[in-house]
């Protein structure tokens, strides 16, 4: 990205300023942390030969590490080293995640840098808690810059400023159909040309037939993948979108499109044959064997992960295009706060994250000797789990592709991610945001219309022609075409300051791109 250089003078009076510390708070509140974090403090201090700048960054995972001390105190002699900084985590438990979360922005609770989604980006930034990092990030995330392509950059900006720095890995939207390889050959399944939902129906009734189960056993979500195509436009609804190929930039209710319409349909042709679980519309979480699903990821994630996890060895086939919008990149995300006093030292932090192999593998695997050795595998450095132990997410730190391969990786999964991102195609929509403050009101009675129907239209148990045009007359009434038009009044704006031809050519560089990042995610 073309960011200002600003910060030159300012990081030389930051290193020589006294013992600092961060979160925006004086040093008393810093009085208070216990002894071990002291004694990490001074160790850095030691290593380092001068006064070290304190971070803390808040994240989320399986709660703290239980070697969290230990673990710290290496990477704290290792970032002293490098940048001068001392860093202090927080790693939050999923189950509590939304809530402590939102404890801590809305109270404005000291820390750096905090770990977040695209669910809150937007209302975050309008509540002033983030600090907006557009002009630093080139003179201090400068690896980071060579290693991500510019149109990540764009899809974490805001009204031309940047306040995210996204995590590079797995960014876009790759979906896979996944199929039981035992029956594929028993039944002689020609799978790889079987990546239209209606076409699967023959199959699916043969199987149901003689297999005595479910072809399509799915959760109260349904096959959500279908509105994978449309961009939501930071409009928080599946209803709500653009499709991603649509340079007019048409603003549409997405149940009457012609693609989703067609995929109901097939839904309520299914559930009435019993291809679909009939508890689907009630269920919260699927089960583990599947003769048939679709998730988004990568190829050889049929033999690293769907495969083990189903206990079944299966076969994959790619279904449609491999997608990047801001919906994808805003999957994982990185801020810092409004109150840090050293924003850039959380950028180059971030940047060390990233781009440091030794740095990353403590991040993603553990300490080494307790959570993950280094072994050679040919003549290849790769990583040996020694337990599963290690609490923290390994996709909410920083990219993937500076992490020290697993042994058992026989492929190149990482590269194979690159190349998917390499080719993927940038939605038209990539860079915009939707202000929806003029409509607030009117989209959140229309997310809770649309929420109502859910899952018994998404699990077939409704017939689309009956209950879409119901739940079009209830959206209207709500306000459904107020939102539209608010929304297709920015978009048409949007388009008008940036060209179709700029937006094909971002989409479409696979293979002159440097490197680039996807993500394997469900919803």
């Amino acid at each position: 990205m073309k960011a200002k250089k600003i910060l030159a003078l300012g990081l030389s009076a930051v290193l020589a300023m006294g013992a600092l510390t961060g979160c925006g708070g004086d040093s008393k509140e810093k009085d208070t942390k216990d002894t071990k974090d002291t004694k990490t403090t001074e160790k850095a201090e030691e290593v380092q030969g001068q006064e070290i700048v304190n971070l803390k960054w808040i994240t989320i995972g399986n709660g703290m590490p239980d070697n969290y001390d230990s673990w710290i105190g290496k990477v704290n002699s290792y970032i002293g080293e490098k940048i001068g900084v001392n860093l202090e985590m927080e790693v939050i438990p999923w189950g509590d995640w939304d809530k402590r979360r939102n404890v801590i922005i809305s109270t404005n609770e000291p820390y750096d840098i905090i770990f977040g989604n695209g669910n809150n980006y937007i209302a975050d930034i309008k509540l002033g808690a983030y600090a907006e990092i557009t002009d630093l990030i080139d003179e201090n995330m400068k690896e980071f810059n060579e290693l991500m392509p510019e149109k990540y950059w764009k899809a974490v900006d805001v009204d031309g400023k940047i306040y995210a720095v996204p995590t590079y890995k797995d960014s876009s939207i790759s979906n896979y159909a996944i199929w039981d390889k035992e029956l594929v050959d028993e039944y002689n399944i020609d799978y790889k040309n079987l990546t239209e939902l209606e076409d699967l129906t023959p199959i699916f009734e043969t199987l149901k037939a003689e297999k005595n189960d479910y072809p399509v056993y799915i959760k109260n979500d349904g096959v959500y993948s279908i509105f994978d195509p449309y961009d939501q436009i930071g409009g928080g609804t599946q209803i709500l979108g653009v499709r991603y190929d649509d340079p007019e930039g048409r603003v549409c209710f997405t149940l009457e499109e012609p693609d989703i319409y067609s995929a109901l349909e097939t839904f309520y042709d299914w559930n009435k044959k019993g291809i679909i679980n009939p508890d689907a519309s009630t269920l919260t979480q699927g089960r583990v064997y599947n003769m048939w699903r679709i998730a988004q990821g990568w190829e050889s994630a049929g033999v690293t992960s769907w495969g083990p996890q189903m206990g079944k060895d299966v076969v994959v086939a790619k279904v449609g295009d491999t997608i990047l919008s801001n919906e994808t990149v805003r999957g994982s995300l990185n801020m810092v706060s409004t109150n840090s006093k050293y924003p850039e030292k959380c950028l180059q932090l971030l940047n060390l994250v990233n781009t440091d192999t030794t740095l990353r593998d403590m991040f993603y695997y553990g300490e080494e000797g307790v959570n993950f050795d280094y072994v050679e595998v040919d003549g290849v450095r790769k990583a040996h789990k020694i337990n599963e132990d290690w609490a923290m997410a390994g996709y909410t730190q920083g990219t993937f592709f500076t992490v020290t391969p697993i042994e058992t990786d026989t492929g190149d999964q990482w590269g194979e991610i690159k190349a998917l991102n390499e080719s993927a195609v940038a939605s038209a929509m990539l860079g915009f945001t939707f202000d929806t403050s003029e409509v607030s009101d009117q989209l959140a009675n229309c997310r809770e219309i649309w929420l109502r129907y859910k899952s018994e239209v998404m699990t077939g148990v409704k017939d689309p022609a009956e209950v879409v045009p119901q739940i079009k007359e209830e959206l209207m009434k709500a306000g459904f075409q107020d939102v539209m038009d608010a929304a297709q009044a920015q978009v048409n704006e949007f388009l008008a300051a940036n060209p179709a031809a700029e937006k094909t050519e971002a989409g479409t560089e696979a293979g002159a791109a440097e490197t680039q990042g996807a993500e394997a995610e469900t919803e």
